[in-house]
Order: C-alpha cells, then structure tokens, then sequence
C-alpha cells in the first residue's frame, strides 16, 4: 500500500467573509458596502437590504491582510452618489431637502486566511434638529426656517466636501401656542458656520406672502460649540431648539443639557 500528500496553493483562492447584520435596526433599509485594500483599491462594492440581516451575509473577497470595510446605510431619495469606485466616491444631500437618515460603520479584517467576520455597528451620521417657533401661530403670518451648513456632504472614506449646503425646516406640527419644525442634518467637520435662519411674513388676505417681519440669523454653531456639542461622536446627538417670541429668549436643548440666551428683535 502507498500513500502520498497532495499540498494545494491557496493563495489564489478567495477568502469567505461574514458580514453579521444582527444589530441593525428594521428601520434601515439597506447597507451600502465598500471593501478597500491598502492601496484603497475597491475589491468589492455590494448592496445587503434589510430582509438579509437577520441571516449570515457571505461575501467572496481576495486574500490581503488588512481591508478596510466602509458601509453606509439608509441611503434614499434625499442623497445622491457620484460612484468612482474610489474613495473619491462621494456622497451629498440634494437640493434644499431634509439629510436622509445616514448611518455609517467603518472597519478592519484580515482576510488572508480561509474565513473572516466582520460585524456591523450602526452609527448615526445625521442630527435631527427640532425647532419651536413660539409667539407667531395663526393664519395672519408665515414662517420658514432654514438650516445653513458649511458641507454637503461626506466622501466614502468619510471625509468632507467643501461645498455649503441650506436644509429647510418642514412644519412637524402646530399647536395653540407654536409651530414645531423639524429637519435632518448630515454630520459636520465641526459646529463652525452651522446657522439657523428664521423668516416670518404677514399673510394678505388673498394667501400671498406681505412684508417680512423678521429676518433673523442664530449662530447655532456658536451656541453648540460653547456647550460642548461633539461633532465628532460616532453616533450624533439630536438638537432641540426654542425660538420665544413672547418672552425674547433661545433655548437649546441637546441631550443632557440645556442653555438659554436673550433674543433681541426689531419688528
């Protein structure tokens, strides 16, 4: 009887990466993923949608020992994607439209081997900024207000465009005394030249729009920065804000703090 050893060459092979998805949350839809080698090369680009989380997602990728992993997630009607297959990759809120609700995870994994894991965390890349305009509700006026920001937003790789983008506040709801507007804004580089713009109009009995009442610009970044808001946090803290007329006064409410500041306004 005779035996032999047969030594097979494996390098050639791929690497069988699991991509664990369990810590996703129903509410987003799908995950974009970008698979980089050192080089930032793109090895694999793929779309996980949430019928696959709760199920282990198998991916073949070419052996290497460090690859980074980008996904972003939630990525709707509100973003467009200028793809490059690079990190030139970019990724920017349209219009004047309220951000999408854009979670992003980074990581590295050695696949140099036979099998790899990677598991997904969600982190949150927007602000959901509420405001309460008090002291101008009824049908005699008309509000608008607009969010300023100095980035549109972000390439793959999570750096941030240059470009200056407005988000406009939709009425969330009105009550006997406010109106509640509500937006999303993308993460920032930091709170510099984040602005908040309120404009109030006499309504003409015909419904068209008549003198502006107020114009009035808040440096919310200021306000941010001075109270210790982290633009840097992987997941962003939401932001509450107060605009009393009645009472001349801001108030600004994020997470465990609250800061309150006089408002002067000529009308």
């Amino acid at each position: 009887m005779s035996s032999c050893t047969v030594l097979e060459d494996r390098d050639g092979c791929p690497d069988y990466l699991t991509v664990d998805f369990t810590g996703t949350d129903k509410s987003i839809k799908e995950w974009q993923m970008w698979f980089f080698n050192d080089n930032g090369d793109m090895l694999l680009k793929d779309t996980v949608f949430r019928r696959s989380y709760f199920a282990p997602y198998v991916v073949q990728i070419p052996r290497f020992n460090n690859v980074r992993c980008l996904f972003w997630g939630n990525m709707r009607g509100a973003t467009t994607v200028e793809e490059r297959y690079s990190y030139d990759t970019y990724i920017e809120k349209r219009d004047i439209v309220s951000a999408d609700s854009i979670y992003f995870f980074t990581g590295y994994v050695n696949t140099a081997g036979e099998r790899s894991y990677i598991k997904v965390v969600p982190q949150k890349e927007f602000a959901t900024v509420d405001i309460y305009v008090k002291g101008w509700v009824g049908s005699d006026f008309e509000a608008e207000v607009f969010l300023q920001c100095a980035s549109s937003g972000f390439y793959v790789d999570k750096e941030f465009g240059s470009q200056g983008t407005s988000v406009r506040a939709g009425v969330y709801d009105i009550g006997s005394y406010y109106t509640h507007f509500r937006c999303r804004m993308l993460r920032q580089m930091d709170t510099e030249n984040v602005v908040l713009k309120l404009f109030i109009r006499d309504l003409n009995i015909d419904g068209t729009l008549g003198n502006v009442l107020v114009d009035k610009e808040i440096p919310l970044g200021e306000h941010l920065f001075e109270n210790g808001y982290d633009m840097s946090k992987p997941s962003l803290d939401d932001i509450e804000m107060e605009v009393d007329y009645s009472y001349n006064k801001f108030v600004l409410k994020v997470s465990d703090w609250e800061a309150t500041y006089k408002m002067f306004e000529e009308i």
